[in-house]
This record gives C-alpha cells, structure tokens and sequence, in this order.
C-alpha cells in the first residue's frame, strides 16, 4: 500500500514541492520476532519515501497521527494490494476522538513556528523563508480544518476543494494570520465530535492478527 501524500494530494503544491510518498508493508512474523531485518520505518529519498512497517502503521493511525492516517483517506494510491485495502475498510477502528489533540498539537506546532518568524522579523526573510512561512500557514490551517471534519463527520477528504484560500491565507502578514489562528483554533477545541473516546482496539488488534497471518 503506498500512495502520493503532502502537498500534491492536499493540491498544495508549488513548483518546488517535491513528491512525498508513504506506504505500508508487512514484514513476516519470524522477522518480527528476531534480532535481525526487523526494521519499523524504511525512509529513501528520490523520490522521499516513508514506509512504516505494518504494526508500527496501525499504531500511529491509531493515536490520530494526521499524516498516517491521511493514508487510509486517499482518493488513489500507486500500490493497494489486499491487505491494504483491508486497511481501508477498517478505517473507521482506527478513528477516536484523539484527532482532537493530534491534528490540534500539529497545527499548533505549526502556529508557533509562524509566531517565531513574527518575533525575527519576517520582512527581512530572503524568498526561501518567505516559502517556508507560506508552507507553515497552509498547513496549519488544514490541519485545523481537517482536524474539525474529522471530528464532526467521521470522515475526511484531504483533496482540498479550495486551495486557492490557502495560498492567500500564506500571504497574510504574520500579526493577522496569529489572530486567524487563535480564532480558528479556538473554534476547534469546541467542535463536537461523533467519534468514540477511544479507537476499536479489539477489532485492531485482531485486524493485526489476521493480517500477519497467526
């Protein structure tokens, strides 16, 4: 299972945007228990790839993880074999209401990124920084967004419908763009959400199993 993640599938992308893929795989059980060749997480490069091996997968989707579980919401993925598609179907185990902290601390980090470019001075940031303030502020924004669908419809679809309010809302002036922040964040915190407290663990864990094969 592996499909293409980031800015390309958000439709956040820019000329300089590279591809960011991320996958699954399953390593056989023996490998799993041994001393050796049981690696969770393969990253490469050219193009950048993370594939998380399958428990390790199941697990950050599991805790909210936004961009591990981005994954079983793609529209389109390059490889989906079997157990993948089981991943897919099983989405809904996966989901608790820890999105609310998840997405929540991830657009958090964000905003705090952009409160530090506030405090250096951001108008005298070269065209590379410039970029990076950009980045920051989409994607803090799509996360809360996202974060919000999430919660209150169970559901998510990370193509987003109007990348253009993005890319504006990356053009703000920092002082405004920390005020849209605070207003939207605040907004999430009180969102209602319809999922459980907790992700089905028990059905997960047999999922796990069966995948594996035991």
């Amino acid at each position: 299972m592996k499909a293409l993640m980031g800015s390309h599938l958000y439709g956040l992308n820019t000329p300089e945007s590279d591809e960011d893929y991320l996958g699954v795989f399953i390593r056989p059980t023996k490998e799993v228990l041994s001393f050796f060749h049981n690696e969770e997480t393969y990253v490469t490069k050219e193009p950048d790839t993370t594939l998380h091996e399958l428990k390790k997968f199941m697990y950050l989707a599991a805790k909210g993880n936004p961009t591990v579980l981005e994954l079983l919401f793609v529209p389109e993925y390059e490889i989906l074999t079997l157990p993948g598609l089981m991943l897919v179907k099983h989405r809904e185990d996966f989901l608790s209401s820890h999105v609310r902290d998840s997405f929540g601390g991830y657009a958090y980090q964000q905003a705090v990124k952009l409160q530090k470019r506030e405090a250096e001075g951001y108008v005298g940031f070269g065209p590379e920084l410039k970029n990076r303030y950009a980045k920051h502020a989409r994607h803090c924004f799509r996360l809360l967004r996202q974060g919000k669908e999430l919660l209150e419809t169970g559901t998510l679809n990370p193509v987003l419908s109007n990348p253009e309010e993005y890319f504006a809302i990356g053009k703000l002036p920092t002082e405004e763009l920390v005020a849209k922040f605070t207003e939207e964040y605040a907004i999430f915190k009180e969102a209602k959400s319809v999922l459980p407290d907790e992700p089905n663990w028990e059905k997960l864990d047999n999922l796990l199993l069966l995948l594996r094969g035991v």
